[in-house]
């Protein structure tokens, strides 16, 4: 009665620890991971080299075969009637990092005419020995479901005694993976600070005209509009390459380096936006700092589907989402912009912008470099989580800016 206990409350834990961000591999336990398509499944395993180990002291993790040939033999899928589904190993490695892992990566394919959203997937490596081993099972990505690799979600355990579980993600849809898609580009870039503020401190110098390596005059309305579209644009079409790029050809850079490019693409900008350092090719730096931008939306967006169709329904919706934040902020900063161009106060409001996103772009910056908090860094990227109110203040000054100076010029009669 104490042991069935026990390992209740074991397993709690282990749902509890696998719901947690970040927390993947807290406990020496396996890991079966998901990926649900519209004809295949693939599933990733993660086996800690210890308790294989243990579980099976005759087998040689060095020996690729047999591992190999232990991992097939103990996984399997049927379908509701079931029919066996055909299991292929695709991949099989020993990681590099202590403590170790061995991987491995299959395709599920079910039957014909069986559905890939409702099966029995059976899996008993290393729980079939050892009675305090789980295999936590999570699904990835389930694009027809609407949920995408980026929160990962708990499907059930495995323990000896219950290597078995019934896997129904019910109904999908293309349309329901487009809406998820475009949810999940608008909640990123709106929680993206960095990729805002860029795109913010492009805009500050839009009104206005250079002369003599300062910003002087406001430009025209239709000369403005036409930078703003410029830059949106532009920027728009760079992160879009390097994200079909990431998504279709497997473009790749290591996330630190991404990181702090970005970071300095917010930095230069910021220069710009106090003394013009490339007046007239904005929308061309634009582009250019887009497929930076564009290479870390690519490590959200990439395992959104694991078929072509998928994976371009996925890209196009989430690119959609970015774009329908960027025209809301566009559309609330570029009024204001407007009307304050054509004040005195213009100047110190852009300079004070331009200072405070080249500080939060140098606190970025070295915080990505080191690989360390700087709380001042936290600070800014918390307050920045109210930057609709500070987009309402902007218009608001603007309003009040533009009332005072039609009040001032207005002529007066005794």
């Amino acid at each position: 009665m104490v042991r069935p206990l026990i390992r209740r409350l074991l397993l709690a834990l282990l749902l509890l620890l696998a719901g947690a961000p970040g927390a993947a591999h807290l406990t020496p336990n396996s890991e079966l991971t998901l990926d649900i398509g519209d004809y295949r499944v693939q599933a990733s395993l993660t086996v800690p080299v210890g308790e294989l180990r243990y579980a099976e002291p005759a087998l040689s993790a060095s020996d690729g075969a047999a591992l190999r040939r232990w991992a097939m033999a103990h996984i399997a899928a049927r379908a509701p009637d079931g029919r066996p589904w055909r299991i292929d190993l695709i991949d099989a490695h020993i990681t590099r990092e202590a403590p170790s892992d061995a991987v491995f990566r299959f395709g599920l394919q079910p039957p014909p005419g069986a559905t890939t959203r409702l099966f029995a997937l059976h899996y008993s490596g290393v729980i079939d020995r050892l009675s305090n081993h789980f295999v936590l099972v999570m699904l990835g990505t389930d694009f027809a479901g609407g949920h995408f690799g980026d929160s990962p979600r708990m499907l059930g355990a495995l323990q000896q005694g219950a290597a078995d579980l019934r896997v129904d993600r019910g109904p999908g849809s293309g349309w329901r993976g487009f809406r998820g898609a475009l949810a999940l580009g608008m909640h990123h870039i709106a929680e993206g600070h960095d990729h805002l503020l860029f795109l913010i401190t492009l805009l500050l110098p839009a009104p206005l005209l250079a002369r003599n390596r300062r910003w002087a005059a406001p430009a025209g309305f239709k000369q403005t509009v036409r930078s703003l579209a410029a830059i949106v644009t532009a920027f728009t079409i760079g992160h879009s390459l390097t994200l079909i790029g990431g998504a279709f050809l497997g473009w790749r850079l290591p996330a630190p380096p991404v990181e702090m490019a970005i970071a300095l693409s917010i930095l230069i900008s910021a220069v710009h936006a106090w003394r013009p350092i490339f007046a007239g090719y904005e929308a061309v730096v634009a582009g250019g700092f887009g497929l930076v931008h564009g290479l870390a939306f690519a490590t959200i967006i990439a395992h959104a589907g694991i078929e072509p169709l998928q994976k371009a329904q996925s890209i196009l919706g989430f690119n959609l989402g970015i774009e329908a934040v960027q025209l809301v902020v566009v559309a609330l900063a570029a009024p204001g912009l407007l009307l304050l161009a054509r004040s005195r106060h213009y100047d110190p409001i852009r300079t004070a912008m331009a200072a405070l996103a080249a500080v939060a772009a140098a606190l970025w910056f070295a915080e990505r470099a080191t690989g360390h908090d700087i709380a001042a860094g936290r600070a800014i990227d918390a307050a920045l989580g109210y930057a609709p109110w500070l987009l309402g203040a902007l218009a608001l000054a603007a309003v009040i800016v533009w009332t005072a100076n039609r009040l001032s010029s207005a002529p007066r009669t005794s």
